[in-house]
């Protein structure tokens, strides 16, 4: 399987809860853990988006 973002090839990956894409360990910029079993993840191309990166930042554990 392919990084949707950088092209590597990969065998785990996650998907961004922001864009969608499903992409490697390298491109995730920062990840959540939002209670016991959700964890959200963002990309380094929505962490430039300053509306995406608010909306990770003020994530909270009610909101997931």
């Amino acid at each position: 399987m392919l990084c949707e973002r950088c092209g590597a090839d990969i065998h785990k990956y996650e998907s961004c809860r922001y864009c969608g894409k499903k992409i490697c360990s390298n491109c995730i910029k920062s990840s959540r853990k939002v209670s016991k079993i959700v964890r959200i993840v963002i990309c380094k191309s929505c962490w430039s988006d300053m509306k995406r990166r608010k909306a990770f930042k003020s994530m909270s554990r009610e909101q997931a």
